[in-house]
């Protein structure tokens, strides 16, 4: 019986695999092409393509046209003794990309690290080939930032590969890679005890999306939180607003929506306050309830994630709590420092504690 094109291809996937752990392709050599793969192995020419490609995908080979696949997968390499850093993130506009590598590039080059950064855009599957090539190198840290989904493709070269590798911004669930974030849970505490101590209780959420674990231990925090205090879940279900990018053209248009479709289910009449994660929305949402007659903070105080530094203009008397990408980045020198000096630790999840900023006191 012939058997199905998928299942020898995930058959040749596995063995090349297997090979090149074991050692018999070491780091740097070639794999036998396309051609020599269809005799070795009994398979047709698309199979041997798409096996090489699962290959690249997961970062264990290179693949370069008319020159084939090269390995770049490293067993048991020691850790990097030199300071060197490859930054790599989304090519998003969002201000945290820009903190990202300003605050990255500036920190690290005063501590002596010799940077490189590289934008990978998000539509893809798996990281470009440069990328997965200097990922890989056994010379080098690398620190990443706004690529859950792709960079999940890429967890390939597992031996070496967490050691040499920070994820922050946000909890990745894996506990072999080093992870670090602001505390969700302490975040969320905080905005509430603030409020609570102002005399407002009755605290909604205005969610972007949620699709990942940090997103998930938000609305967890939250729900449980205010259920302490006496909240019912059908109030938090009411007051929990989670939000589509894709209804409007444009980012204000998608606010104003948004913003609608809260007032026609009388989503502020029940709430005294409100946390907004991304400081963006929150600045437009306050500006659409101060065109509608809701005033900030005296009707509505909001709280957002951000960076506790003076606006450029005025903006909404709205209040920040602090889990700038700087502190991130702190930390991460920090772990990439005692690394440097051959410090293996089993710690993999680094948080801190958030720090809140009023940037306006009238209620």
């Amino acid at each position: 019986m012939k058997q199905a094109i998928g299942f020898k291809s995930r058959q040749l996937v596995s063995d090349l695999r297997r090979r090149i752990v074991s050692g018999e392709y070491p780091r740097g050599s070639r794999l036998p092409t396309c051609k020599e793969l269809t005799t070795l192995y009994d398979v047709s020419f698309v199979t041997a393509y798409k096996a090489l490609a699962q290959l690249a995908g997961e970062g264990y080979i290179t693949l370069k046209k008319h020159v084939g696949s090269t390995v770049s997968y490293i067993q048991d390499a020691p850790l990097p003794r030199c300071r060197s850093l490859n930054l790599i993130t989304s090519t998003s506009s969002h201000p945290l990309i820009q903190n990202f590598l300003i605050e990255g590039q500036r920190l690290f080059s005063e501590a002596g690290w010799e940077i490189k950064t590289y934008r990978v855009r998000l539509e893809g599957e798996t990281l470009p080939d440069d990328v997965l090539l200097a990922v890989n190198s056994p010379d080098a840290y690398s620190l990443f930032f706004d690529l859950h989904t792709i960079f999940r493709n890429t967890l390939a070269s597992q031996d070496h590969f967490y050691e040499r590798a920070i994820y922050v911004g946000e909890y990745f669930p894996d506990p072999r890679l080093t992870t670090i974030t602001c505390d969700e849970p302490a975040t969320v505490r905080a905005i509430l005890e603030h409020f609570r101590a102002h005399g407002r209780t009755r605290t909604g959420i205005f969610q972007y999306h949620l699709d990942n674990v940090t997103e998930m231990q938000r609305i967890t925090a939250w729900s449980s939180e205010l259920m302490a205090h006496g909240a019912s879940l059908q109030w938090c279900n009411d007051h929990l607003f989670l939000c589509d990018l894709t209804w409007g053209d444009t980012r204000t248009k998608w606010m104003r929506e948004s913003f609608f479709r809260l007032q026609e289910c009388n989503f502020f009449a029940g709430i005294d306050s409100l946390f907004i994660p991304i400081p963006k929305h929150a600045i437009v949402l306050a500006r659409l309830c101060q065109e509608h007659g809701i005033r900030i903070p005296q009707d509505l105080a909001i709280v957002t994630l951000g960076e506790a530094e003076a606006p450029n203009q005025p903006q909404p008397a709205i209040s920040y709590i602090d889990n700038s990408m700087r502190r991130h980045l702190a930390l991460a020198l920090q772990v990439l420092e005692s690394r440097l000096q051959g410090q293996r630790t089993p710690q993999r999840l680094f948080t801190f504690q958030p720090e809140l900023h009023i940037l306006d006191s009238s209620f």
